[in-house]
């Protein structure tokens, strides 16, 4: 039988999350080719083709659309190039993962859809935590505690004597990001949709990911650039929170998601621990590795992490310098990963463009809510896209 190529990659875009995450973890995986690099700025995408074994590297995306030796193309650009890539490249059949935001523009959405459908080539959207080990066991947790038959009782319990109210049948969801924007690259400050649009699509992906019902209202109160506080209501009546912080410490753990339901509570903190009470047959506490580079951290979980900065902040005392980054699992690899088990036509896509596309449209909802100071309304045309003909 004759072997099977690798799949043969191109990376468009050579900044800081290329060289950070995507260029790295491709030359880790021993499915996938890199053959090129390429960024409007030549020297850039020299430099990363020299770092990570690129067989050539390119300053103009347009000469690999119809590169015959070119399998998989991987966007890591600002949203300003997204459908004028993506649609040309998708008739050309081939595939696309590209880092989120997927765009701002309604009929660029659409269009990016629809080109997928008909051509039957997929695109895949960087919402990674949705392939986190951390966060695929969150969820497996509160599907499970969802019809979970509770025998667990609590130390205090009165409930015998009334009826169980409506709002005890409900998903009560907080999501808590502690950012620092000390860390920052430059555009995110000039940037018109703020933080509030391009880092919280991660985040209203994962609440529409764990909610069973659709959104209906959202209100967002504060600055997009970074302090601010969302509220999301679903049609069954149950809150998704969201808060954001720009004025955290940068290595203190930056996200906490808490599931409240069924009489059951759920933690996942920071990818790296997951807490739960109420079911008796799960483990109560969980614990999760850290990046295969981070092995001087001596212990896992949130006491291990805390441990490890300690460690480093006498360190520092000592000798100087920086404190390291305890880099956590948020799920880069194995999202990219399950889109190349996709392409070869094993399992789903982790996240194609029409579940993506709701979540786009409703951080323009929070942005709106923001700027005028109240609520607004959700309606279907925001999270529902019509069944796209083939003809």
């Amino acid at each position: 039988m004759e072997k099977r190529r690798n799949l043969r990659a191109a990376v468009v875009g050579c900044g800081a999350l290329a060289r950070s995450v995507h260029l790295p973890n491709l030359k880790e995986n021993p499915r996938v080719e890199l053959a090129v690099t390429c960024d409007i700025d030549f020297e850039k995408a020299r430099e990363c083709c020299e770092l990570y074994g690129a067989e050539r590297a390119e300053s103009d995306w347009r000469r690999l659309i119809d590169d015959p030796d070119i399998d998989l193309i991987i966007l890591v650009t600002h949203t300003e190039l997204r459908g004028e890539l993506i649609v040309p490249a998708l008739r050309a059949g081939k595939p696309v993962y590209t880092e989120k935001p997927l765009t701002t523009d309604r009929e660029e959405l659409l269009e990016i859809v629809r080109t997928s459908t008909q051509e039957g080539v997929p695109v895949c959207v960087g919402h990674n935590r949705r392939s986190s080990p951390a966060m695929i066991e969150f969820k497996r947790l509160l599907d499970r505690a969802k019809t979970y038959k509770n025998p667990v009782r609590p130390s205090v319990d009165r409930h015998y004597s009334r009826a169980k109210l409506p709002e005890e049948e409900r998903l009560q969801l907080l999501i808590r990001i502690d950012d620092d924007a000390r860390s920052w690259k430059e555009w995110g400050f000039w940037s018109p949709e703020g933080t509030m649009f391009n880092e919280m699509v991660h985040f209203i992906d994962i609440a529409l990911w764990l909610n069973d019902s659709y959104p209906v209202r959202l209100f967002a109160e504060g600055s997009p650039r970074g302090n601010f506080v969302l509220v999301m209501r679903f049609a069954d009546g149950s809150l998704t929170t969201f808060h954001h912080s720009m004025v955290g410490h940068f290595d203190y753990p930056k996200e906490l998601f808490e599931a409240t339901v069924n009489n059951i509570s759920l933690a996942m903190d920071h990818h790296i621990e997951i807490r739960q009470f109420g079911m008796e047959d799960e483990e109560i506490v969980k614990v999760f590795p850290f990046n295969r580079d981070c092995d001087w951290a001596e212990k896992e979980g949130m006491s291990g992490y805390m441990q490890a900065m300690e460690n480093e902040l006498q360190r520092i005392k000592k000798e100087g310098g920086n404190l390291r980054f305890l880099r956590v699992n948020k799920g880069h690899y194995m999202h990219l990963d399950r889109f190349m088990d996709h392409i070869e036509g094993n399992g789903e896509n982790p996240c194609d463009a029409q579940s993506a596309a709701p979540v786009n449209r409703i951080a323009v909802r929070a942005l709106q809510s923001a700027r005028l100071g109240m609520p607004v309304q959700i309606g279907c045309e925001d999270w529902h896209i019509p069944q796209i003909s083939d003809d």
